[in-house]
């Protein structure tokens, strides 16, 4: 997959380009189906599948206080687009000048002239341009007009519930796991360096690999089950995300025990994956009374390891 974070950077001549226009966070069921198609079509004419979407959420420069965090941060984005077999991802920072365009500006400046769009395909709530003006009617007007067609794909619902990246954001702050996971079509993931942390957990008998909290970090703190990707191997976990009261508190973490493995992982990128949540992260009057509080962690997350199969790194974007 090509993957280019300038538009402006965008070089060569690719074959009949089917584009998905999108925010695209969490790249959820219905994200997917959008994929799929333009996939699918791509391959019919031995074109070119490409996704045109944004590093950050473009709340974050047109409302800043409504701005959400993100579910999938580019780096795991990239990879699930890449799973979906796209052949060209095109992620671009949103910018005030790119609020401003108009629709037909935009529409002429980046998906005809640049990417020479045959096609486009966008859900049915897609909205763009300045004030988000545009709508799938502008689109279509000005695809008649630039010579492209388009498709426009129905919300995707599950039990009678539209599959949306607002329900999934909910969910997770909620701590509802599973939940989340059924409308993502896979477990939700961070990622991040490891790095040294205060050694506590060795001391146990449980070391942990350290990844820092960032502000996307959508779930509630608390003790989880989970799957650690590194090495293109991977592990079970029993995560702890929070302060440490036990400790005296401080800066909100990531750490994670590998049930499997006591190796070393400081500067290692490490995916986690959240399978289930297990309890409240709460202070315990003693190191001891800790201690056994995470066998007892560990015998319950067995449960939800039990219930969830292991995947491969060519999987795990694809799930179910």
């Amino acid at each position: 997959m090509i993957f280019v974070e300038r538009i402006e950077d965008l070089k060569g001549d690719y074959p009949s380009v089917v584009v998905a226009l999108g925010t695209f966070d969490g790249v959820h069921l219905g994200h997917r189906e959008i994929l799929r198609r333009i996939v699918r079509q791509a391959r019919q004419e031995q074109g070119t599948a490409a996704v045109f979407t944004f590093v950050r959420h473009p709340l974050e420069v047109v409302n800043p206080a409504k701005a959400p965090p993100l579910i999938t941060p580019l780096p795991i984005k990239r990879d699930i687009v890449q799973a979906l077999g796209i052949d060209l991802l095109v992620a671009v920072t949103f910018t005030p000048f790119l609020a401003a365009t108009p629709p037909r500006d935009f529409v002429k400046t980046y998906l005809v002239d640049r990417l020479r769009a045959r096609c486009v395909c966008v859900g049915y709530d897609f909205a763009f341009g300045r004030a988000r003006t545009g709508s799938p009617e502008t689109l279509r007007a000005l695809g008649e007009e630039h010579h492209f067609s388009l498709e426009v794909v129905p919300p995707m619902a599950l039990d009678g519930q539209v599959v949306s990246s607002t329900l999934i954001r909910g969910l997770l702050a909620a701590g509802q796991l599973q939940e989340a996971a059924r409308y993502l079509g896979r477990p939700y993931a961070i990622r991040g360096v490891v790095e040294p942390g205060a050694g506590r957990g060795k001391g146990l008998g449980y070391p942990t690999a350290n990844l820092p909290a960032t502000s996307d970090l959508l779930i509630p703190d608390g003790v989880y089950a989970g799957h650690a990707w590194f090495r293109d191997e991977l592990r079970r976990a029993l995560v702890n995300v929070g302060t440490a009261p036990t400790f005296g508190g401080g800066v909100r973490r990531v750490e994670a025990h590998l049930v499997e493995s006591g190796e070393d992982l400081y500067g290692e990128t490490v995916t986690l994956f959240f399978l289930g949540r297990l309890r409240d992260e709460r202070r315990f009057e003693s190191a001891n009374l800790l201690q056994r509080q995470i066998e007892h962690d560990r015998r319950r997350a067995d449960t939800v390891f039990a219930a969830f199969p292991r995947f491969s790194a060519k999987e795990w974007a694809l799930l179910p």
